[in-house]
């Protein structure tokens, strides 16, 4: 008789919370693991899927995503499919509206765990860019009545000052809810000196410092040189910061430019500056021209790069407000940022993502297989990276890990394809074949957003950010 709803056999169970590294049998029941040991009695088994030959790791955290957030070419929501291709189980959207979430869930969802951050956007998302402590208190509260886990200022995009960056972090701080920041302010830019300016503005308060490898391209030193400082950093601050790397050498941003033909986004600046190009319309033009400049497009239900003539009648059709992407992004940096480690052993920067989703860079799991075949990362360091420390960083205590009663989150790796072949979500096959196998999805709440859950009639589940390592220990 059946004991199990699913037995997956003979593949290399890589569980670093519980220091496992071995040819193991899961049985799984009702969406939770239930033991994890070598030759269980396949008869056991409802159902037995074999994996000889793969790594089996917790479900995939990817800590920093996009399926939301204004796009001009293509349906963010896409990202949920292109997300659950790439092995991944659960994600957190870092810079959305938060309705753009229950809507990509029902409309475009493939099973995965998600939830999402509100980007700060000035008489788009929030009111202003000043303002005061009671707006910020009632922004924030809002936010996360509509089923947000928390805010995201995006500082190479849409800067404040230093003072309101400070102050609605502050808040976010007070409420618990979760604060992302993609460095720069008014007075510093998405680089190593908007990076160098977090203390400041955090004060003793806590924050997620997205994508480290932004800001060290080599705007200000030579990139080896904004990788020690940055690391300096991070680990000077480790009790209050949390972060993650992406790998992709391709970035995204922003074409915008103003009346006078200027560009408006600093990460965009940055890109043309790098290879001294004009900071306007016709830099941009330029750009596109030579091949450094693409321009992201949807075909289908993917998106991908489009470059040369179609790129270039993209961005005039669109009068400039258009999706770029620059190949800046270092693989030293990227490598440095990814292995570097405290002296007892943990790595300095917690997690690596993607900073993917519908935007065609969802390749954490190739690149940091990748270290693995360089030599750089051991097999329980690739689930580190990718499974445990995100599970830490957002709380999510029953995830993260293979222990009995953890919940069945599971992806497989092929080691000699670098990729993922096959993912899980409570024990229901997510991914295989190439195939999704699953729609819908689970919506990540905080308590204060629960209603909304309900009200959309998604499967939902609560997190508590005080249970985070973002939060541990934080006392206001």
């Amino acid at each position: 008789m059946s004991k199990y709803d699913l037995l997956i056999t003979g593949g290399r169970v890589l569980d670093p919370a519980n220091d496992l590294d071995e040819v193991c049998d899961i049985a799984i029941s009702d969406g939770y693991i239930e033991k994890v040991q070598k030759e269980i009695d396949p008869s056991f088994g409802k159902s037995v899927e074999d994996w000889t030959g793969n790594w089996i790791i917790p479900g995939f955290i990817d800590t920093h995503v996009h399926v939301g957030g204004p796009r001009s070419t293509w349906d963010p929501a896409l990202g949920h499919q292109m997300l659950a291709l790439a092995g991944t189980t659960t994600a957190i959207d870092f810079g959305c509206i938060p309705e753009q979430i229950p809507d990509g869930l029902l409309r475009k969802g493939a099973g995965l765990n998600f939830g999402g951050i509100m980007v700060a956007i000035p008489e788009i998302t929030i009111p202003n860019d000043h303002p005061t402590h009671d707006q910020t208190r009632h922004i924030v509260s809002d936010v996360l009545k509509r089923g947000a886990l928390g805010i995201k200022i995006t500082g190479g995009y849409y800067p404040f000052s230093p003072e309101i960056t400070s102050r609605i972090f502050s808040v976010c701080n007070e409420f618990r809810a979760y604060a992302g920041y993609h460095v720069g302010t008014k007075e510093t830019g998405s680089r190593l000196d908007g990076l160098q300016e977090v203390p400041s503005i955090i004060g003793n308060g806590r924050l997620h410092v997205a994508h480290i490898n932004a800001y060290c391209r080599g705007s200000i030193l030579e990139p080896d040189e904004e990788c020690k400082q940055a690391l300096s950093l991070l680990s000077q601050y480790e009790d209050q910061l949390v972060s993650e790397v992406h790998q992709a050498i391709p970035n995204g941003t922003q074409g915008l430019c103003d009346k006078n033909g200027e560009v408006l986004s600093d990460v965009a600046k940055n890109c043309l500056k790098l290879k001294n190009y004009e900071m306007t319309a016709d830099g941009i033009r330029q750009a596109i021209k030579d091949g450094y400049c693409s321009v992201m497009k949807q075909t289908g239900d993917t998106v991908g790069y489009i470059k040369g003539e179609d790129a270039l009648n993209m961005f005039e059709e669109l009068d400039t407000n258009c999706p770029l992407s620059f190949p800046v992004n270092l693989p030293s940096s990227a490598f440095n940022l990814t292995t570097a480690k405290k002296p007892d052993g943990n790595f300095i920067v917690d997690a690596v993502a993607t900073d993917g989703g519908s935007i065609p860079r969802n390749i954490a799991i190739d690149s940091t297989m990748a270290l693995v075949k360089f030599g750089a990362l051991s097999p329980l360091e690739v689930a580190i990276k990718l499974s445990y420390n995100p599970s830490k960083m957002i709380g999510l205590k029953d995830r993260g890990h293979l222990s009995e009663g953890a919940r069945a989150d599971i992806t497989v790796i092929d080691p000699q394809m670098g990729k993922a072949v096959a993912s899980y979500v409570d024990g229901d096959p997510l991914l295989k074949d190439g195939n999704i196998l699953k729609n819908g999805g689970r919506w990540l709440v905080t308590k204060t957003g629960e209603q909304e859950a309900i009200t959309s009639g998604l499967d939902y589940e609560i997190l508590d950010f005080n249970s985070s390592k973002l939060y541990s220990g934080y006392k206001d």
